[in-house]
């Protein structure tokens, strides 16, 4: 395109500085028309000197007018890109080697994987997210065959096909093994010089497709969401009933609920519409094209305000093409059509000031016009068709912008400001990077980029920052999904055109994107509220299945989830005590279509039998047909077990009260505490008939109580009182006849209207002989606990009082002592059974002390051995050397003992340390014992020691070598253990 002529910039400048200025007195205009008229001897000169470029110009508009043509009937067949071609394409080879360069260089830096492979299948290179996706340097890949790695058939069959065929570009979505995952990727491929070499840019869509089975599994199962959706959903048949509507609807129109809307609108086309003629033209548009969007009417609302309304619709029909009903949604747009009435207003007064202001500068034109009427031909086929081509564009709601392959902005056409991020800052010349936020712009890079290397149209909806970005947390410009506070979302499409260029359309989405947000967390709340439910949820067919139930029902009916229970309930039906029950269940639902409370006895997994009660409907299809039956269950057996106890007890209260072992009242909160009701056991327990107590001549209550008592008595009711707490307290009371007697009292203070305690109920029972029986329990219990702890220590003695079973515990160290008296089953022979036993009772007892002084726990004496050990069953840090003095103190100790003939006692003493076992074991005659290798060795240690000696193994001299005096014995035979090297312990060190 040749450049414009000065004359017609100089012109356009001059009528458009006077179609700009706003009026400011005769003055300003006299000025003007002074200005124009030297302008207009200056446009004579140029028209004369440009006479000659007149006739270029006729042609350039011709071309023009050829060019406009061919676009405007371009821009109408496209359903999403209206474009001009408003640029001058003078790029040189120079500029097309410079953008291949930067090409390469963008491609490089994004985060996608890139390479360049050539026509024999081999890598000449790649990028380095590539090069780091598989944690191996860029120059590793070049030469190597594409499938070396072994990640993605699929990729070397893409690769070897495109190379095969006779395409320039192509792509396909593949399969790849990466880091142990398997991801899926988006290949686009294009070849280049001359088709032996292409490069190909893959997008890991792995997570989108994640993302879009879960949405399609969630729509499957929540697609009744509906009922939450901010829009108005309908359906209605073809002569004017509504089918269903949500409750959005209902609101919009008025009404407390959908029920109430679908019960009262009976006829839409009459009792809606303000016009009943728009719901003809709605149907016959919907029978002509299928659908209608935006159908905008106006309508009542049940109060009988009007109100404005969108409508988007569609027409379902079955398989063999009959209708069937229409379905759509419903927007109340009335503030929007209040707006755009305001609008419309204020367009109507800015277009009179504009002719006010147009006929005032029409005289001072027309000698203007009369001047340069021969340019004005020449520019009028121009004028005209800019001004078509810009009526498409002011009709447009969209942004359109071109850009060249830098991101740069060529021209944008965008009728309403507010899509526009950053309206003020002028763009034409600028990149992206000059305009947007850092995240934005290398978004709208990327997809520059992708379209114009696969040649083909692409997709993309992203949001710009509202407000001023750069002084929020993320400077990058990046925001969150939810945030429509500070961003704004759009839509947009980006095409390939000629010479390096893409048309960018995009389409503010914010509102719809608010509503998708919303649906989506409304669904996760549903989806919460099913999974977290404390009640049953359950959904089954009509052949007895269940199609879905919660975590709760799982629960309740016994299994451990609701998969392992909808996999083994096959049918419902055995799940009933009486499969009656579901019958009539079953026949009431098909009858009223609903069921309310209805109560059974069912089996649980384990067999065991609950109460239930279910809330259940019927849903059914648009013929009537049940599709499935859902609702809630609820397990009420506590509450029927109760109930059953409730009838039992009122059943037997008059009984109990009757025959009860004692005396049931109720008496009043007053000075005296005058009795209200005694029962007949008030005889048997205090002497008195109940009329000796009742009335205003009665007994004080208080005078039954023995003195002693009194205060206590009245100490423990009047604590109970202020807080209506329940007491219990046992005391005595006098009888009638002066016996005293021990009573228990149970009772509960009773709140009046004034919500103070006003009476107290309660029993008494005689638990005299339980008094005498529990003080002879004490004494005896007391013996019983002395006799047990000399049998077992105090803490498995106090284990052994909580459980009856076996006790048994590992200590990873403790030290074992083994004592025998020499010799004493001579001695035995000799003595009187009776002085054997003392004798052995008082070496034993002195042995006893000693382990007491020494924190040591006695295990057991087997005829005139003993067993002693250090460490159990309570920790002890010092067990070893605990033990070493009790060996030494037990051979002193044995020294005081004679035998008949007065010689001394002997002891063979053995020591060993080690992990052992302790515990009790066995249901009758219970003792601690212990077991493991360290008790064996102990006692081989004592068994083959010598008199007057303590042995001990090299475990224990070891640890004691310091602090006691040793004698090595050197290297013994140790049945079951080898041969051990032992020590004597002869005594302590200085």
């Amino acid at each position: 395109m040749t450049e414009r002529s000065p004359l017609s910039q100089s012109n356009k400048v001059a009528i458009s500085q006077a179609q700009s200025a706003e009026p400011s007195g005769e003055e300003a205009l006299r000025q003007e028309i002074l200005k124009l008229k030297r302008e207009v001897t200056d446009l004579k000169t140029e028209l004369r000197d440009r006479s000659q470029e007149l006739g270029v110009a006729q042609a350039e508009i011709a071309d023009l007018n050829q060019r406009f043509a061919d676009q405007t009937a371009a821009l109408r067949e496209s359903n999403d890109t209206l474009v001009a071609e408003v640029v001058e394409r003078s790029q040189a080879e120079n500029s097309l080697r410079t953008a291949r360069d930067q090409l390469q260089a963008i491609l490089d830096a994004v985060p996608g994987i890139v390479s360049w492979i050539s026509d024999d299948l081999r890598y000449l290179g790649v990028n380095n997210h590539l090069a780091q996706t598989f944690n191996m340097p860029v120059d590793a890949f070049t030469g190597q065959d594409i499938g070396f790695l072994h990640t993605s058939n699929e990729f070397n069959l893409f690769v070897q096909d495109f190379f095969q065929s006779h395409q320039l570009d192509a792509y396909r979505e593949v399969s790849a093994q990466v880091a142990g995952e398997q991801r899926r990727f988006l290949i686009v491929a294009q070849k280049y010089n001359q088709g032996k070499a292409a490069f190909t840019v893959g997008i890991d869509i792995t997570e989108r497709d994640r993302a879009e089975t879960a949405l399609r599994e969630a729509e499957a199962k929540y697609r009744n969401i509906f009922e939450h959706a901010v829009e108005g959903i309908f359906q209605t048949t073809p002569d004017g009933h509504y089918l269903s509507a949500n409750p959005a609807l209902a609101n919009i129109y008025g009404y407390d609920s959908a029920d109430t809307m679908m019960a009262e609108l009976t006829n839409i086309q009459q009792q809606l519409y303000v016009e009943p003629e728009r719901r003809q033209e709605f149907v016959q548009t919907l029978q002509r094209d299928g659908a209608v969007t935006g159908f905008e009417s106006q309508i009542y609302q049940r109060n009988g305000n009007i109100i404005w309304i969108s409508e988007n619709a569609r027409a379902v029909h079955d398989p063999q093409g009959n209708l069937l009903y229409y379905e759509g949604t419903v927007e109340d747009i009335t503030q929007r059509k209040e707006v755009e009435a305001a609008l419309q207003r204020a367009n109507e007064e800015l277009e009179l000031r504009v002719e006010r202001r147009t006929a005032a500068l029409t005289e001072s034109n027309q000698r203007l016009l009369s001047e340069i009427r021969e340019r004005h031909r020449v520019e009028e086929a121009l004028r005209a068709s800019e001004a078509e081509l810009r009526a498409l564009f002011a009709a447009m709601t969209d942004v359109i912008t071109v850009f060249n392959n830098d991101g740069r902005y060529l021209s944008m056409v965008a009728t309403n400001s507010q899509l526009l991020y950053n309206p003020g800052k002028e763009r034409i010349g600028q990149t992206v990077y000059d305009v947007l936020p850092p995240y934005q712009a290398s978004l709208f890079m990327r997809h520059i980029q992708q379209a114009l290397n696969t040649r083909k149209p692409v997709r993309l909806e992203y949001s710009l920052p509202v407000g001023d970005w750069q002084h929020r947390d993320d400077v990058s410009g990046q925001a969150a999904p939810d945030d429509f506070d500070n961003t704004a979302w759009y839509s947009a499409i980006i095409s390939p055109m000629p010479d390096n260029r893409v048309i960018w359309v995009a389409r503010d989405i914010t509102e719809k994107r608010r509503s998708d947000v919303a649906l989506q967390k409304a669904e996760e709340k549903y989806r919460s509220i099913f999974e977290n439910s404390a009640e049953g949820i359950f959904q089954a067919s009509p052949d007895a299945c269940y199609l879905s139930v919660n975590p709760a029902l799982a629960r309740m009916y016994g299994y451990h989830s609701p998969f392992e229970m909808m996999g083994q309930v096959t049918n419902i039906d055995r799940l009933y005590v009486s499969e009656e029950r579901r019958r009539i269940m079953l026949q009431r639902l098909h009858q009223q279509g609903a069921v309310f409370a209805f109560e059974s006895q069912v089996y649980r997994a384990d067999g065991q039998i609950i109460w239930v009660s279910e809330n259940v409907r019927a849903v059914r299809d648009d013929h009537g047909s049940i599709r499935y039956y859902e609702g809630t269950i609820a397990d009420i057996t506590q509450r029927r077990q109760a109930q059953e106890d409730l009838r039992e007890s009122q059943r037997t209260l008059a009984t109990l009260l009757g025959n009860l072992a004692g005396m049931a009242y109720r008496r009043h909160c007053d000075a005296t505490w005058s009795l209200a009701f005694v029962s007949d056991g008030c005889y048997d327990l205090t002497g008195y008939a109940p009329s000796d107590l009742l009335g205003s001549e009665a007994l004080p209550f208080e005078q039954l109580i023995h003195p002693d008592d009194r205060s206590y008595v009245k100490g423990e009711v009047e604590r109970a009182l202020p807080e209506g707490t329940p007491f219990q307290m046992t005391y005595r009371i006098l009888t009638a006849g002066g016996q005293e007697k021990w009573v228990l009292e149970k009772g509960i203070p009773v709140s009046g209207p004034n919500t103070t305690p006003a009476v107290v109920e309660g029993f008494l029972t005689d638990i005299t002989n339980r008094k005498e029986i529990e003080e002879a329990l004490r004494v005896e219990q007391e013996r019983s606990e002395r006799l047990l702890l000399n049998i077992l220590p105090a803490s498995i003695a106090d284990q052994l009082k909580r459980s009856s079973r076996s006790i048994a515990y590992r200590f990873d160290e403790v030290t074992i002592l083994f004592a025998d008296i020499v010799n004493f089953t001579e001695l035995s022979g000799a003595l009187p059974p009776t002085d054997l036993v003392d004798l052995l009772n008082e070496i034993f007892s002195a042995f006893d002390h000693l382990a007491e002084r020494h924190r040591l726990e006695k295990i057991k004496t087997i005829g005139d051995a003993y067993m002693v050990v250090g460490g159990v069953p309570s920790a002890l840090p010092n067990h070893t050397q605990a033990i070493a003095e009790m060996a030494l103190d037990m051979q002193a100790a044995i020294a005081q003992f004679r035998r008949q003939d007065h010689s001394s006692f002997s002891l063979r003493i053995g020591i060993d340390t080690g992990p052992v076992v302790a515990g009790v074991i066995g249901l009758k005659k219970f003792s601690y014992d212990l077991w493991g290798d360290a008790v064996n060795v102990a006692s081989r240690m004592e068994s083959q020691g010598q008199a007057d000696c303590v042995q001990v193994t090299a475990t224990v001299y070891e640890q004691l070598k310091d602090q006691y005096v040793f004698d090595k014995r050197g290297a013994i035979e140790v049945k079951g253990k080898g041969e051990m090297e032992t020590y004597w312990l002869r005594g302590r060190r200085a």
